[in-house]
């Protein structure tokens, strides 16, 4: 599934449901290591003269729900005074969030947020029943240019919490709990490993961890068998189950019938462990809503036209030019 399914503008729908094939492990499981379901790679793409590598978009999702979209943007220089801007745009039934590697990032929205976040930072839109908000690179890389790179990922709500109310919230850096192995720090953007349990709290059970490892060293990693884990290399080379090898831009997707995965850094290397809660719920999708039927859709879209969504131009405030 291509990233322009996913455009405001867009009449595709696109209507699944995830296999149940792979059924949750037993709650007794102990010490089993999780075999590897695949191993793929990312398709690059452009988006509005942003590199993109396209990781999910829809696809897996017994095996990488809640997530339903992954997309490493960047990285690409940036000259001062060309930002790169998406206007302002619905969303709802899915939390859009933002992890920046490098550079920085201003977020507006129709609930009355106005972020500027950096590298380090994290950002989730949860849009609930339906929300608006507007991206664009931030105020230092538009005074003065430089790297901009990044994780854009939709995490979908299940059905009874979709009409949930809509909200925003930043994590700053500082705020991120860290774990330090030998050879290896862990950073706890959502969810919680080894004792050290994020601050930022979501609807539902999300792991979304950023690890960097030093060639040479190795991890066991505690995840729980009735969730979807799954590993996206941002970098290096990594050793997974069975000597299997991953390089940059390839994610490992894993069978739900052990507690723990291992991995091991040939280089030195930096990786995102995500996954959580199994969401196996029928979905239809049209243009930047995720919901559960076509009745949902077209009503969402008439929502939005009827302005319950917020106010668009508001919600872009003074655009740069």
């Amino acid at each position: 599934m291509d990233r322009r399914d996913f455009i405001i503008n867009s009449g595709i729908m696109i209507t699944g449901i995830a296999s149940t094939q792979n059924v949750a492990a037993s709650s007794t499981l102990v010490q089993h290591e999780r075999s590897v379901f695949k191993i793929m790679n990312a398709k690059a793409a452009q988006m509005g003269g942003m590199t993109l590598k396209n990781v999910i978009h829809g696809n897996y999702q017994n095996y990488v729900s809640p997530f339903f979209l992954f997309d490493e943007f960047g990285p690409v220089n940036l000259q001062a005074g060309t930002p790169f801007r998406v206007d302002a745009h619905p969303h709802a039934g899915i939390i859009p969030t933002t992890y920046i590697l490098e550079g920085d990032t201003h977020h507006r929205d129709s609930l009355g947020n106005d972020f500027q976040y950096e590298q380090g930072d994290f950002i989730q839109f949860t849009s609930g029943k339906g929300a608006l908000h507007m991206e664009e690179t931030g105020d230092k890389l538009y005074r003065n240019g430089g790297r901009f790179h990044g994780i854009q990922s939709w995490i979908n709500i299940p059905s009874k919490l979709k009409k949930s109310e809509p909200t925003a919230s930043l994590t700053k850096k500082e705020d991120i709990g860290i774990v330090n192995l030998e050879g290896a720090t862990i950073r706890v953007i959502l969810g919680e490993v080894l004792g050290v349990k994020s601050a930022t709290k979501l609807l539902i059970p999300v792991i979304y961890w950023h690890i960097s490892m030093n060639e040479g060293s190795s991890l066991k990693l505690p995840v729980d068998p009735k969730q979807n884990a799954f590993i996206y290399l941002i970098k290096g080379q990594l050793e997974v189950r069975d000597k299997q090898y991953v390089t940059s831009g390839q994610s490992v997707l894993y069978e739900r019938d052990g507690d723990f995965i291992s991995i091991k850094a040939n280089q030195k290397s930096e990786l995102l462990i995500l996954g959580g809660e199994v969401n196996n719920e029928s979905y239809v999708t049209n243009g930047p809503f995720v919901l559960n039927n076509e009745s949902e859709i077209r009503q969402a879209y008439f929502d939005f036209q009827q302005g319950k969504f917020g106010d668009l131009v508001q919600t872009n405030g003074i655009r740069r030019t």
